[in-house]
């Protein structure tokens, strides 16, 4: 019988955090941030603000300085604010008791094909570059890291993964297959786990079905993405599907060692709602809707 798995650590409508850095998110936090990465569920997680008593004040700093940071512990001016900030549960009890139970089940899934390589078969529903920005101080490194095959569904060995799956590929592998939405492929990959999302690595016995749309993103086409693209800076959930889209995984070695990842727009708009390609999109729905008699 047909297993149905759902990828519970990135399961949306479970928790929201108040922090202002997931303002851009409407606070919409996934189970993997608050579970795996912050581990708040229950307790929440404490926030230290900086700051100053004559900051704002029309006093001037005896340091000359232009905001608060770090420099100003010292100061007799700066004083810390403590703040807890507990994620909230958008289910009832009964829905999260059952959320609970589905976690933990797809947690021993997951145990059981992570870092092995198993048989997967999917339709490809779009194809990005995968890119990766390296932070150290005030410089930064713009890396081109292959290519991500996304798949809105797909099989693992006898198991339906209904939920969204990526496989990295290589420049050789997209110069060889050419891979374009609507292609369907069947492979042996290994499994791996990536900040909650589940991607597959090293293809191999790979056979194609190829569909009916050409490439649009090729190798040469995504380091000129990576040159003159932009970070989509407000609400990117329309830009999900857009073939000129990338994600971008920021490493930040110092001065505060972090990580996250972004939406990436390969035609350099910064801003979703200033799209031209939505913009033709919507040109093109208006010219074929026929007149009125």
């Amino acid at each position: 019988m047909q297993t149905i798995i759902k990828n519970r650590l990135k399961q949306p409508h479970i928790f929201l955090c108040r922090h202002p850095l997931h303002s851009r998110f409407n606070f919409e936090v996934s189970p993997y941030h608050v579970f795996e990465q912050k581990r708040c569920y229950g307790q929440g997680c404490v926030q230290f603000l900086w700051k100053c008593k004559i900051y704002g004040k029309d006093f001037k700093c005896p340091r000359d300085f232009k905001h608060v940071g770090r420099n100003c512990s010292a100061c007799k001016h700066y004083y810390e604010e403590k703040i807890c900030r507990i994620p909230e549960v958008l289910l009832d009890e009964s829905g999260m008791a059952a959320y609970i139970r589905q976690l933990e089940d797809y947690r021993y899934w997951l145990s059981t094909v992570a870092d092995t390589r198993v048989p997967f078969s999917g339709k490809i529903e779009a194809v990005y570059p995968s890119l990766l920005k390296i932070v150290d101080y005030q410089k930064s490194e713009m890396r081109l890291d292959g290519f991500l095959l996304r798949f809105d569904q797909a099989h693992i060995g006898y198991d339906l993964f209904d939920d969204r799956i990526y496989m990295h590929i290589g420049q050789a592998f997209l110069k060889k297959w050419k891979p374009a939405a609507g292609d369907e492929i069947d492979c042996r990959a290994i499994l791996k786990t990536d900040r909650g999302r589940i991607v597959l690595i090293n293809p191999t016995q790979v056979e194609f079905a190829f569909g009916d749309d050409s490439p649009i993103i090729d190798h040469s086409r995504a380091l000129v993405g990576k040159s003159t693209g932009a970070i989509v800076e407000d609400d990117n959930a329309e830009c999900r599907g857009c073939p000129y889209g990338a994600l971008l995984d920021v490493v930040v070695i110092r001065p505060q060692p972090n990580q996250y990842r972004r939406f990436f727009c390969l035609r350099g708009v910064a801003q979703s709602r200033d799209c031209p390609v939505r913009l033709e999109q919507k040109m093109q729905e208006y010219k074929e809707q026929p007149a009125e008699s």
